[in-house]
């Protein structure tokens, strides 16, 4: 018997993997230089450069590494309908977050790194839960506004 409570829930839960985007995956070479990996693009979070590879955060905090550039990636995810912002790391490279996966975007707190200007909680990142940028919280808001 099911509580009258989570009956509410259950009755949600159709509607909600409606509104999941399709599946689209495309072709990933690791870093360890096996063959490509399968990698559904609407699932990817987060895309960036770290240690000399190509960062993929996903929904199921998983990371995976590519040592295809960013660029490369990150074409063949908005060919597969992945719609994404870019922003400023606080390296002065690039770091892509999934729009629809952008929960909040605040001031930078303390805790952050020197040149911190913003940080914007995504959903699903492995080993934190915000993404700290150099864009003010206006400047990152434009970007998410000009990317939609």
């Amino acid at each position: 018997m099911i509580p009258r409570r989570a009956l509410p829930l259950l009755l949600l839960a159709p509607a909600a993997r409606a509104q999941e985007p399709p599946a689209a995956f495309i072709d990933l070479i690791p870093t360890e230089g096996r063959a490509a990996v399968r990698l559904n693009a609407m699932q990817v979070v987060r895309v960036a450069r770290l240690d000399g590879a190509t960062v993929l955060d996903t929904t199921a905090y998983v990371q995976q590494r590519s040592s295809e550039s960013l660029d490369a990636v990150i074409r063949r995810l908005q060919a597969a309908g992945l719609r994404m912002v870019p922003l400023t790391d606080l390296n002065g490279g690039r770091t892509y977050l999934a729009l629809d996966r952008i929960v909040v975007v605040r001031p930078s707190e303390e805790r952050h790194a020197a040149g911190a200007r913003s940080a914007i909680v995504v959903a699903g990142l492995r080993f934190a839960t915000d993404v700290a940028v150099r864009e003010t919280v206006a400047e990152a808001m434009a970007a998410i506004a000009a990317a939609h």
